[in-house]
């Protein structure tokens, strides 16, 4: 069947970026998430947290300039991947250089304990989320304190011959946790973070973010 087609339908897109000025500003975030669990000793609890501090998810309202440094860089990673999802949609617009605006609404830090973890979750309200690792021991890998995603087809419907074995195996996918990475994804797929124990505290910021086409000013369109 030499003259058939194979399509690949509805891919999702994660993005990967690194940071290279991450060594110039660690040490000013880290004091500065310090400073901010002195003030607000309790952690924000969730059904699917275990051994960890989290923030409130108010953090791109405080003001600290390592921190801002790093939201800048996470609101460009999102905007790449907005416009590599996107591409098509973009290329029919009648404006070939469109502004566009990253809104980050909802911002935190988080600090694994020895043994800390996040249970599988989503993220509502927004259409991209991220992880950007900010300290990470260097005992960590695919085992420790790394972050995976989960497969979002529907297990269910899917049989273990040769016809759907693809669709029932492999459901997860794994990535390392490394100072400075940003990941991006879209904010459906489930994820989370296996249980990490070392000799530093394993810190992360996470964002949500909603991207928007401008025009005279005015959001007209997400993307």
């Amino acid at each position: 069947m030499s003259n058939g087609k194979i399509y690949p339908l509805w891919p999702v897109l994660l993005g990967e970026f690194q940071n290279p000025d991450h060594q110039e500003i660690k040490k000013e975030l880290i004091e500065f998430f310090k400073e901010y669990e002195v003030k607000n000793k309790i952690s924000r609890t969730g059904t699917e947290n275990y051994n960890l501090f989290e923030s409130k998810y108010n953090l791109h309202q405080e003001k600290n300039s390592a921190l801002t440094k790093i939201l800048n860089f996470i609101a460009n990673g999102f905007l790449s991947m907005a416009k590599n999802i996107n591409k098509a949609e973009l290329d029919r617009m009648e404006n070939k250089n469109p502004k566009f605006d990253v809104k980050i609404k909802e911002s935190w830090f988080i600090k694994y304990n020895n043994g800390g973890a996040v249970m599988p979750h989503d993220h509502g309200n927004c259409s991209m989320s991220c992880v950007y690792y900010v300290q990470v021991g260097e005992n960590a890998d695919l085992n420790n304190g790394s972050t995976y995603f989960l497969r979002p087809y529907n297990r269910g419907s899917s049989h273990k011959d040769l016809g759907g074995l693809r669709y029932v195996n492999g459901g997860a996918s794994l990535f390392k946790a490394e100072e400075g990475k940003l990941l991006v994804w879209p904010s459906f797929i489930m994820h989370g973070s296996k249980p990490y124990n070392g000799d530093k505290n394993r810190i992360i910021i996470s964002a949500n973010a909603q991207i928007s086409v401008m025009e005279n000013g005015k959001p007209v369109r997400s993307v």
